[in-house]
């Protein structure tokens, strides 16, 4: 179909093989060209533009002649098809507009430089300063905002706004705490121990060491002294550092009941749907029936496809409820036993971070009301930690 064609649109008629010949006469006379002429086994099918099918269609009705228009093709056909749906031409009209204004406001955020604040807690910060995600472009006074931001947030130290099209991408430097003052930083300080033990070895840094190896102390006792006699100097002054790693024992006790409560958890429902779309929220399901009373409330943030490189301004947040139920559990001594050992491993796990197991014993006490798990347990560790003095003149 030639592109003239097309935007006249075309009607495909059909005529009885009894009338075609006063058809084609008709056509003759009235200087109708028509083309995909087919032969039919009772009738003949044509097709002509749509201006010339309206007067060929009068003028067969006006003989008695019987025309009938099987389709119509081309831009006017399309058009009359897409008028019929209010909902379509709504929709086309809207997404018309939404594409014109869409250039005029920020669609997304992006941070960077953020290292002890998380991306949620920088983007509340400037939304407490009017930007965001719908901030209208052309009312934007970049610096001002930058300023305005810097005065709000004690975190935010230096911040840089930058506009790629409908994307913002800000650049953050956090504001680090002042350092402690250098008188404090100057003062004298001792190695102390932090618990019982038999020193093992000791790798001193600076200081005076007051202990052996093999030497058993108490907690709070002197292991590295900060002050310590220069022969040339006299008494001088330092901050002691150094580890000293010492055999230590501690002990552990986990108690489980045969008879406690237990939350029961009921399967996850969804109680709304919230839709949102720039600066605007709406509800796009709400469940008619009440919370139970006992639930926890669960929001998750649903992430919708991207279209192209950069996020659209659009999210779904899911309000969902779990219902619960506390329930008298009665356990067994072997039940208990096992949830104790459980316990246990959690707390030894822990304490292998920092210390190396050397040896582990354990006892168990059952009552009428509970299990009861003891463990002793062996280890070399760092036990010194820093005491501070004052020197007094």
């Amino acid at each position: 179909m030639s592109l003239t064609l097309f935007l006249c649109g075309t009607r495909t008629l059909r005529v009885p093989r009894a009338h075609c010949t006063a058809v084609m006469n008709l056509c003759m006379q009235m200087g109708i060209s028509y083309r995909n002429f087919v032969w039919e086994e009772n009738a003949i099918c044509f097709q002509c533009s749509m201006r010339a099918a309206g007067r060929l269609m009068r003028a067969c009705r006006r003989r008695d002649i019987e025309i009938v228009c099987l389709s119509m093709q081309g831009l006017p056909s399309l058009l009359f098809a897409f008028c019929r749906r209010p909902g379509l031409v709504a929709g086309s009209i809207l997404g018309i507009v939404l594409t014109v204004l869409s250039g005029l406001f920020v669609w997304s955020v992006e941070v960077t430089g953020n290292e002890t604040m998380s991306k949620e807690e920088v983007l509340s910060a400037l939304r407490e300063c009017d930007f965001g995600v719908g901030s209208y472009l052309p009312t934007l006074q970049i610096r001002k905002l930058e300023n305005r931001i810097l005065m709000a947030s004690d975190r935010i130290g230096w911040i840089s706004i930058y506009l790629d099209g409908t994307v913002a991408r800000v650049q953050i430097i956090e504001h680090k705490a002042p350092d402690a003052p250098t008188q404090d930083r100057k003062l004298p300080a001792n190695l102390v121990a932090a618990s019982d033990g038999q020193i093992e070895y000791v790798e001193l840094y600076r200081g005076n060491c007051m202990v052996q190896v093999g030497q058993a102390v108490k907690k709070g006792e002197l292991l590295v002294s900060g002050l310590y006699d220069s022969q040339t100097e006299g008494f001088r002054y330092t901050r002691a550092a150094g580890n000293v790693m010492a055999r230590t024992e501690h002990t552990y006790r986990v108690e489980i009941p045969l008879v406690g409560e237990e939350k029961v958890l009921g399967e996850v429902e969804t109680d709304a749907m919230i839709l949102h779309f720039f600066n605007f929220s709406m509800k796009i399901f709400k469940n008619s029936r009440n919370l139970p009373p006992t639930c926890d409330i669960i929001k998750n943030e649903i992430e919708l496809p991207n279209f192209g490189k950069n996020s659209l301004p659009l999210s779904v947040t899911q309000i969902c409820y779990q219902p619960y139920a506390m329930q008298t559990v009665y356990r067994t001594e072997e039940e208990a036993l096992a949830l104790c050992y459980e316990e246990m491993e959690r707390t030894l796990a822990a304490l292998s971070d920092s210390a190396q197991l050397l040896s582990k014993d354990i006892t168990t006490e059952i009552t009428q009301e509970s299990v009861i798990l003891i463990c002793t347990v062996g280890c070399i560790e760092n036990i010194a930690v820093l005491q501070e003095f004052e020197i007094i003149d």
